[in-house]
């Protein structure tokens, strides 16, 4: 009888296979650090895209920051040349007013009555003038009444000279925004 030895066979064998599970091994080991070197890369290039677009919307952001303080300059400046312009229109007006009534004055005088002294202080118009009866002098103040210009004009006083005329003073106060 013949004796077979089959234990390097075995040998042989087992160490084939432990090679092929060590390069199974190795090659699964080196596809798995393929795979995350593949993903750490791509994930990179995902964030530095996301940095870019993050730095760009900051720029953007401190651009329009930027552009909305210099808009709300620029609105405070329009609303200052407009409360300017306002003012201005208003004393323009208000001269306009004045000097309409400055010209009508010698047609509101009744023929009786003459103005001596015409002051103006402190929103109140003063009138001093003399008259030949007290009718003129209450003609007269009805005529002030009738002008926009005025709210309200009181007699100051009146008293009866010596001569049979008249001495008065009519207080008339200012209208306030007669525009509006």
């Amino acid at each position: 009888m013949l004796a077979v030895n089959l234990l390097p066979w075995r040998m042989q064998r087992r160490q084939r296979r432990r090679q092929q599970s060590f390069t199974l091994l190795g090659c699964t080991l080196l596809l798995t650090g393929f795979m995350v070197l593949a993903l750490w890369w791509r994930g990179s290039g995902v964030l530095r895209q996301q940095q870019q677009a993050l730095a760009e919307i900051s720029q953007q952001h401190d651009a329009l920051r930027q552009q909305l303080a210099l808009q709300q300059s620029l609105l405070q400046q329009r609303d200052g040349l407009l409360q300017a312009q306002l003012i201005r229109q208003q004393q323009k007006d208000e001269h306009q007013r004045w000097q309409h009534f400055w010209q009508q004055l010698p047609t509101l005088l009744p023929d009786t009555l003459w103005l001596h002294r015409v002051e103006r202080r402190q929103g109140i118009l003063l009138l001093e003038g003399q008259a030949q009866s007290m009718l003129a002098v209450q003609h007269f103040r009805q005529q002030l009444l009738m002008q926009p210009l005025f709210a309200r004009v009181k007699p100051g006083s009146v008293q009866r000279q010596g001569d049979g005329h008249y001495r008065f003073t009519l207080r008339a106060r200012v209208r306030e925004n007669v525009g509006e």
